[in-house]
């Protein structure tokens, strides 16, 4: 029977780990390995995980270099045929996300990674916003990042062998599918809502401009290393326009 390791990265999430925690619990699939890599909270978290114990195949507490080491160090610790990085603010859309995503392994057993999509719901646990079920394709990703990892699983020897580059701090997951793509080819993907991402919107004007930034740095960064220089013109003309859009919207409902 297929195996999947889960993992939870968290710091400092005393708030909503919990409903994580039995999302994955709670799940249909049950040859899940729950794996949690918590970087030293200091607040009530490690009290709530130990409610959780019997659950948790693996845990570790210290501190680490940021999301992209304690991802790995996730990776490091998994034993399963593939794996899937379900955070602290992220929770699975109903019991049946793994059932769904293992279901597409079986009938594309070539495949190395598999994806979907994802809703967004705010902290009174409302959806507010779903995906599109929009084509997820090289083009478009090359854009931005078309890839939630709430909702992916990809084979863990691929995983291991991509690994999250540490010089990012918000497009670090852009960056690991951008690579994990280039060679390993396209994914599977399943038109479903297989996760949850948390967002209260109080961050828009911080994380969001922070997160398009570091993506840009990816994408000029795989130019270079791909000797695709010529097209960083477009790059830059895609950048700008999200960033204005983003400074449009952002005005808007501020003065609203």
């Amino acid at each position: 029977m297929t195996k999947i390791s889960i993992v939870t990265v968290i710091y400092n999430g005393e708030s909503y780990i919990e409903k994580t925690i039995l999302s994955i619990i709670n799940q249909s699939y049950q040859n899940i390995e729950c794996i949690v890599v918590d970087g030293g909270s200091t607040d009530g978290t490690l009290e709530i995980l130990e409610k959780y114990k019997s659950s948790i195949d693996v845990m570790i507490s210290e501190p680490d270099k940021g999301l992209s080491d304690a991802m790995n160090k996730g990776a490091n610790l998994a034993s399963g045929d593939w794996i899937l990085y379900l955070h602290s603010d992220d929770t699975f859309t109903d019991e049946l996300s793994i059932q769904k995503l293992i279901d597409a392994s079986l009938k594309n057993p070539d495949a190395n990674w598999i994806t979907a999509y994802l809703r967004f719901q705010n902290s009174k646990d409302e959806i507010f916003k779903k995906d599109r079920y929009y084509k997820i394709s090289w083009a478009a990703m090359i854009i931005r990042n078309v890839i939630r990892h709430q909702s992916t699983m990809v084979r863990l020897n691929a995983s291991l062998d991509i690994e999250f580059n540490h010089k990012y701090k918000h497009a670090m997951d852009y960056d690991y599918f951008l690579r994990l793509w280039k060679k390993y080819g396209d994914p599977i993907v399943i038109q479903e809502y297989i996760s949850d991402f948390r967002l209260d919107g109080n961050n828009l004007s911080s994380d969001y401009f922070a997160s398009l930034k570091d993506e840009m740095r990816v994408r000029v960064n795989f130019r270079k290393e791909n000797s695709q220089k010529f097209k960083l013109p477009f790059d830059y003309l895609v950048y700008w326009l999200r960033y204005f859009k983003i400074v449009f919207i952002h005005n808007i409902r501020k003065n609203a």
